[in-house]
């Protein structure tokens, strides 16, 4: 939940251009993702046993930096087409990080749906 508070306050940051919010916004993102990372190692670990937990944690980091990647590609398409279609940068620099906060709250519903 925490990780959604800082994505949310990151993208008001970004939609207001101030650099200082959008700066305390990720060091809340940033220790409530290393949180997750640690929680995630935890649980994985628990569920697989021997060869299979490597391969597992792997798996787990892997799915993590392809999330990275895709970020790379589609938060560029985003701000682009915002200000093809008229906006402003800042309304393209907030609609884009704006679609973040909605992958974070999307993973935290699923996150709910598996528990």
């Amino acid at each position: 939940m925490i990780l959604i508070l800082g994505q949310g306050i990151f993208s008001i940051g970004a939609f207001y251009h101030s650099y200082a919010t959008m700066a305390a916004a990720r060091g809340i993102y940033g220790l409530s993702g290393e949180c997750l990372t640690v929680l995630q190692s935890a649980i994985v670990s628990k569920w697989f046993k021997g060869k299979e937990l490597a391969f597992a944690l792997c798996v787990n980091l892997s799915v993590a930096r392809l999330g990275s990647v895709i970020n790379g590609f589609t938060l560029p398409a985003i701000f682009n087409s915002v200000e093809e279609s008229g906006g402003t940068g800042d309304e393209a620099l907030g609609w884009s990080f704006f679609s973040g906060f909605c992958v974070c709250f999307v993973s935290w519903c699923a996150a709910l749906l598996l528990i």
